[in-house]
């Protein structure tokens, strides 16, 4: 899709900075709701991670399930460049614990600091919200995922089964 944008004579268009991937982005990053040019940007980061990846999601039905969520994003960016995003949502599958039902990170800043700030925030919205917890659901396939969530100090409470895939996901969650 190519839009036309309007620019002021004499004005040049910005064009965000790139990133220095060997660095540790730690305490870099700042949060934001989302602009409309940065959800398309979303929209791109979820179809191309895991499990929408794999489901096949197209960038489309990423947008659609987004825009829903678009009152729960938290959107991390480091001079300007979105790096990732968390939906925290209020009520979840635990009664009287937020919901983290998304994080993603952009794949080159992985290990690099990022997801530990994305999760932070996450547990910052969930107190801002007056919940004493946070939970999520983990694909147990994802070694990485749950060893992430574990260091972090979640615990799984339960393995449920997803309604979307019928696979199992673990349930965890965290006091705050």
């Amino acid at each position: 899709m190519t839009t036309n944008k309007q620019v002021e004579p004499g004005t040049v268009p910005t064009v965000p900075p790139t990133l220095d991937l060997t660095k540790d982005f730690t305490g870099l990053v700042r949060f934001s709701t989302p602009t409309d040019e940065e959800m398309q940007v979303l929209s791109g980061l979820r179809s191309a991670s895991g499990p929408w990846k794999e489901r096949g999601e197209t960038p489309a039905e990423s947008m659609e399930a987004l825009t829903k969520l678009r009152p729960f994003i938290s959107v991390g960016k480091i001079d300007s460049v979105v790096v990732g995003y968390v939906t925290v949502e209020r009520d979840g599958p635990v009664p009287g614990a937020s919901y983290m039902r998304n994080i993603v990170v952009k794949a080159e800043l992985r290990k690099k600091g990022v997801g530990k700030q994305l999760l932070e925030q996450s547990l910052k919205v969930a107190r801002d919200m007056n919940r004493k917890t946070l939970a999520l659901r983990v694909d147990p396939a994802n070694s990485s995922a749950v060893s992430f969530y574990r260091t972090n100090g979640f615990t799984t409470v339960a393995t449920v089964v997803s309604k979307k895939s019928g696979k199992l996901r673990l349930l965890m969650s965290r006091e705050l």
